[in-house]
């Protein structure tokens, strides 16, 4: 294993060393739980204070020094290099002379700052209060501050800032160092729930697991199985768990098991012990949350609570909790409560356990989704709990397993609508972890004619949506309009699927109908069909993006990509990708597509791998890296060949290749003939997306045909604005595409939009049209200020940053004077500017300069 990272907190690092390095520098405490970094933060300051020629003095307070005068300051005391002065107190005055004389030159850093003694706090406090020394202090937010310390708070001569634990993406990056490869989420979860972002428990919890032999490399990357703390860790927070009462403690511990616990589970009698723990800081409120609840300050206390319990102490404490949880009429409460039930011997009723597997799969824990549907068949096999087991250990990609235990729950079904929710599942399972959709649409499809109509009401949307991916056409008109809401689960797969298909033709109105229609079946059926509601969002992205509402799209699919550990985070990496491709700005794409990639690797419930690796392979291509876009490319399964969304990002790959390879005309030839069959296939909306890349490659004449077929069939706005804009670009209109550029830019199309204008832009020069040449070219480059590369080279004709600035200010009536003031310019300076920007626009001066702005 390599080195334990240590990576620099930026963005707080940057804000301290502001403060203290500002113009009035002003004194700094770090203040945070142990643990938390707040010393390695000031050693990372301390490193640039030195390089600007800083001396820094370090100061360590010492819980065992605290009564021993001066004791925090004698090792820089016998370092002062004064061997002349016997006395300490003169030792002090020397100190305090040389350091006071010179508080720009010196920086005190003071660790655990609280634990100075009385003596050493008083000299701290005349170097900040008399002299304006500046000082950085570190203090656990355990630590009480009195005393001199105190009054420099007290006096505003100290800024307070309160370091929390890392976020997940920082954590995830230093397990990644660590480790040499990228965490399964399981694992990654559970350390990060278990650390709460805290480096010392998230280093100690990976070297306790690698003692422990529980570090290994899987499938879906290197899995952790976390152990409990070593005693010495535990030791950092055990005297202050000592110093509790009897019922302080048990408080505490019900605390820590329940993690967080409302505050409507605690009992009148113990308010007064919930008082002092959360006045020593021990608890906490937890944040954000509607209903009331309280948990343990530090994950260290959580171990020191609870690591030595004996299993009967630890199982009375656990049924006491459970007690409490159970009647609160709360489902999460109720999940946590059977949860922490199965960790005991306590009789739980089948139905309760089956009810709690559900729940767990419909979350997304599948995990324990699974441990529950086995503790609930200990006795038998039966059909509910052996179909979540199934579904969950194909979630945790134990392929073969989950195989032979959907089997088993086919052969439990008991009549046409358990088999027919059987071999949706198992259809699921076969298409989207196995990449065998030929096989499920020929199981089920055989299967169909023997079931009732209710039956086949279920499985014939989940037919269609296979079918479709094995590219067979006729899928879409064999299913029926969504049902009553009387339909039960029939009623939401067809739901879905009228969605999906609304979706697919461009069609927003349907979409957003069928989607209204369907989510309070979503809802109610969620143990069923888990996946629905996420499936109806997907759609609803779909459906803006249809509507020219790419804004709205992007927000949409940016607060539901917000949970890294949901089964759809590969869906909405995949949607933003999508988006940052058709905006330009392919670095983020890039990312998001190779994320979006691991992530549906590790969880697939819709089919999106296989595009996903193709969209990934495209952005490669418009980067310049054919190898790595080859190669991607030889990833795609031959199962997912025929299914539309692969077949047509695929194309846009290949035509980027050939389009670098100077062969533009067949590349558009590709994403024509991709085009057709996605047209056929209903793919309406992505068919036109993909039709962009024609017209991006400079033959925008050969998508024309199919774009008008496209605006016959679909009502989509951006279609519809697409077709539009293919149309003027193949007879080169400059000016109406100046019109049309921004409208298409807000659209989602930015990248369309500039290589469109650009195209004009060369067709304007080479018919000596130079005055429509400038303006395409310009308002190209102002529309690509956002992208990663600003399409074309500058010429000397174009304006600069700093011009486009000043000329902007002109335009907007400022004089010379008062545009030299913002910009710290002089007046003839900026005229001479202005002078350059009129002969580059050519302009003859204000009133011209703010038309031709406007215009842009």
């Amino acid at each position: 294993m390599a080195r334990w990272p240590v990576l620099p907190r930026e963005s707080e690092r940057d804000a301290v060393l502001a403060a203290l390095r500002g113009p009035r520098p002003r004194s700094v405490m770090l203040r945070g739980p142990s643990g938390v970094g707040k010393t390695t933060l000031g050693a990372h300051i301390s490193l640039a204070l030195r390089a600007d020629g800083r001396s820094v003095v370090p100061v360590i307070g010492l819980a065992e020094l605290v009564d021993v005068p001066l004791g925090a300051l004698a090792p820089v005391l016998a370092s002062s290099g004064r061997h002349d002065l016997e006395s300490v107190s003169d030792r002090v005055q020397a100190l305090v002379a040389v350091v006071g004389e010179n508080p720009q030159r010196f920086v005190l850093v003071i660790d655990d700052a609280p634990l100075l003694d009385a003596v050493s706090a008083s000299v701290l406090y005349q170097l900040v209060r008399v002299f304006g020394v500046t000082t950085l202090l570190t203090a656990r937010d355990s630590h009480e501050v009195s005393g001199p310390l105190a009054r420099l708070l007290h006096e505003n001569l100290i800024d307070i800032v309160d370091l929390e634990g890392l976020s997940l993406e920082h954590s995830q990056s230093i397990l990644q160092q660590y480790l040499g490869g990228t965490l399964r989420p399981e694992s990654l979860r559970a350390l990060f729930d278990r650390s709460r972002g805290n480096p010392l428990m998230l280093r100690e919890l990976i070297f306790a697991a690698a003692r422990a032999g529980g570090i290994r490399s899987g499938d879906f990357g290197v899995e952790v199985s976390v152990s409990a703390l070593p005693k010495h860790v535990r030791a950092t927070i055990a005297e202050r768990v000592q110093q509790l009462t009897v019922e302080e403690r048990r408080l505490a511990q019900l605390i820590a098991i329940a993690q967080p616990m409302p505050h409507a589970a605690i009992r009148a009698d113990e308010a007064d012990a919930l008082a002092h723990l959360t006045a020593e800081s021990v608890v906490e409120e937890t944040k954000d949350d509607v209903t009331p609840r309280v948990r343990l300050a530090h994950p260290l206390f959580a171990e020191a609570l609870t690591a030595e319990l004996a299993g009967a102490e630890r199982a009375a404490l656990v049924k006491e909790i459970a007690a409490r949880l159970m009647p609160m009429g709360d489902q999460q409460l109720r999940f946590t409560a059977t949860v922490l039930l199965a960790s005991t011997d306590a009789e739980i009723s089948n139905d309760d356990l089956d009810w709690a597997a559900s729940y767990a799969h419909a979350a997304g824990d599948h995990a324990v989704a699974a441990s529950l549907a086995e503790r609930a068949q200990a006795a038998e096999r039966r059909f509910a709990p052996e179909l979540v087991l199934a579904s969950a250990l194909s979630a945790l990609a134990q392929s073969e397993r989950s195989s032979a235990t959907f089997e088993s729950a086919i052969s439990l079904a008991s009549d046409d609508d358990q088999r027919a929710i059987a071999l949706a599942r198992w259809g699921q399972h076969v298409v989207y972890r196995l990449s065998r959709p030929a096989e499920a649409v020929e199981r089920v499809g055989a299967a169909l004619q023997q079931m009732d109509a209710r039956a086949q009401a279920v499985l014939r949307p989940e037919l269609a949506k296979w079918q479709l991916m094995t590219g067979d056409a006729q899928a879409l008109a064999e299913v029926a309009d969504p049902v009553s809401p009387d339909g039960g689960l029939g009623a939401v797969n067809a739901g879905l699927t009228a969605a999906m298909i609304a979706t697919m033709a461009g069609n927003p109105t349907d979409a957003f109908a069928a989607i209204e229609q369907t989510r309070p079946l979503a809802e109610a059926f969620r143990f069923e069909a888990p996946f629905a509601g996420a499936l109806l969002d997907l759609s609803e992205f779909l459906a803006l993006v249809a509507s020219g509402e790419i804004g709205l799209a992007s927000d949409f699919a940016a607060q539901r990509r917000l949970d890294r550990f949901a089964d759809s985070a590969g869906v909405w990496s995949y949607a933003l990708a999508i988006v940052r491709v058709h905006d330009g700005r392919l670095g983020e794409a890039h990312s998001l597509a190779a994320l979006a990639v691991e992530q549906l690797k590790w969880r697939d419930f819709t089919g999106l791998l296989g595009t996903a690796i193709a969209l990934h392979a495209t952005v490669e291509a418009q980067w310049g890296d054919p190898a790595a876009a080859r190669e991607l490319l030889g990833e795609v399964s031959a199962e997912h060949a025929s299914d539309a969304k692969v077949i047509l990002q695929r194309a846009e790959c290949e035509a980027w290749l050939l389009h670098a390879e100077g062969r533009s005309s067949e590349a558009a030839e590709v994403i024509v003939a991709a085009a057709t069959e996605g047209i056929a296939l209903g793919h309406f909306l992505l068919s036109a997306l993909t039709l962009t890349v024609a017209i991006r490659v400079g033959h925008p004449e050969a998508a024309r045909e199919q774009l008008q077929l496209l605006t016959q069939l679909s009502p989509s706005p951006l279609i519809a604005r697409i077709r539009e804009w293919g149309d003027v670009v193949s007879v080169a209109d400059v000016a109406r595409l100046c019109q049309l550029a921004p409208t298409l830019v807000s659209s989602g199309v930015a990248a369309l939009a500039v290589d469109g204008l650009l195209y004009a832009a060369r067709s304007a020069a080479a018919a000596g049209q130079s005055e429509l040449e400038r303006k395409a070219t310009l308002l190209a480059r102002r529309l690509a200020a956002d992208m990663d590369r600003v399409p074309g080279e500058a010429s000397a004709d174009e304006l600069t940053e700093r011009e486009w600035t000043i000329a902007r200010a002109a335009a907007g009536r400022k004089r010379s004077r008062e545009i030299g003031q913002q910009l710290g310019l002089s007046v003839r300076t900026v005229d001479n500017h202005l002078a350059r920007i009129y002969r580059k626009l050519g302009v003859t001066g204000r009133v011209e300069l703010e038309e031709v702005l406007s215009e842009l």
